[in-house]
């Protein structure tokens, strides 16, 4: 088992205090967003052991490329507005951008790779999140209870993705009388009026264990919480709004898919006494333990890694993660919430 140190992104919209108290730090009045742990160039965990070494052991010079990655993200106000692209996207994207000689560091890149980047989120604190577009009638229905009636006409002439795209192009509408609550923390921080799109989508609200799940297109973006999450080994993200990065509009509108989706969310099978299992069509598998004794781990998959959400469990204390080769068994002993990622 390897111990790893993960990488540290002081993103603007990130808890200045969630990270650290997880980890047991003292807060340094930065923004703590996410803590990568993966192999992907923009975030390489390192081997822990190795830290204090002129030359410290990066996990992929240990066991190559990860094709997930797993975060502990905690947001403090709302992420852009987003989406991710499919695999033939990334490729063709990326292609692109290499092609006309775009830096890798330009801020105006915005496929830093040509993989997809499904992703899953398991809420360890309440966690809410707008996640895909509703159909025509409760898009007319939210935009009517929120007194937003030209948007609902909107919507009754062009559909869901005729007003979505307005909205985002900037056009005008009347404020609503009586904004959602999505609408009010969009509002909060950004104040911007294509918060309007809030009523055009799922607001999910998770407990702790809950968890959603976005494929490629699924347009999204994280109001607040503390969460795990796992996604394909890729940086790729594609913004419309709520943001100080780049926006592509047009990127977007070619890789969005505004049509309406089911509730996003993954309810947990339960495998054992200690462990559930989220299913979902990406190429790795996520399982939560609650661990109250002794939890014995044999690896069965090419890679898997360990991170706690909560508690200790031996060397593996909340906010730690760890390498687990394939075959090798570890037994963690204590109370504590671990996740495991594979593939």
């Amino acid at each position: 088992m390897l111990r790893l140190k993960g990488v540290t992104q002081h993103y603007s919209w990130g808890d200045r205090y969630a990270l650290p108290t997880l980890l047991d730090i003292t807060a340094d009045g930065r923004p703590w967003a996410e803590i990568w742990y993966g192999t992907h160039p923009r975030g390489q965990a390192q081997v822990d052991d190795s830290v204090h070494l002129p030359a410290p052991t990066f996990l992929v010079d240990e066991v190559g490329d990860l094709p997930f990655i797993v975060k502990l993200l905690a947001a403090a106000r709302p992420l852009s507005l987003q989406t991710h692209p499919s695999t033939e996207q990334a490729v063709a994207g990326f292609g692109r951008e290499e092609a006309a000689g775009v830096a890798h560091d330009a801020k105006h890149r915005v496929y830093a790779d040509d993989r997809a980047k499904p992703e899953m989120i398991v809420a360890i604190s309440t966690f809410e999140a707008l996640c895909g577009f509703v159909t025509d009638e409760a898009a007319i229905a939210a935009c009517e209870a929120a007194g937003a009636r030209d948007v609902a006409e909107r919507v009754r002439r062009d559909g869901v993705a005729g007003a979505a795209r307005a909205i985002l192009r900037g056009e005008k509408f009347s404020a609503p009388q009586k904004p959602s609550d999505a609408m009010r923390q969009l509002n909060e921080h950004h104040d911007d009026p294509r918060s309007l799109i809030a009523l055009l989508m799922h607001h999910v609200r998770l407990q702790p264990g809950e968890a959603i799940y976005q494929d490629a297109g699924n347009v999204h973006t994280y109001l607040y919480g503390m969460a795990v999450e796992v996604q394909g080994s890729s940086d790729n993200v594609v913004r419309a709004a709520f943001t100080d990065k780049y926006i592509d509009l047009p990127e977007f509108f070619a890789v969005a898919s505004f049509g309406p989706t089911t509730d996003p969310r993954v309810l947990p099978t339960r495998v054992s006494d200690v462990t559930s299992k989220y299913d979902c069509t990406a190429p790795f598998q996520v399982m939560r333990h609650e661990i109250n004794g002794s939890f014995a781990l044999t690896a069965n998959r090419t890679h898997t890694l360990m991170v706690c959400a909560s508690g200790c469990a031996g060397s593996l204390t909340a906010g730690a993660a760890a390498y687990v080769a394939r075959g090798e068994s570890v037994v963690l002993e204590g109370t504590a919430t671990i996740y495991t990622v594979s593939a």
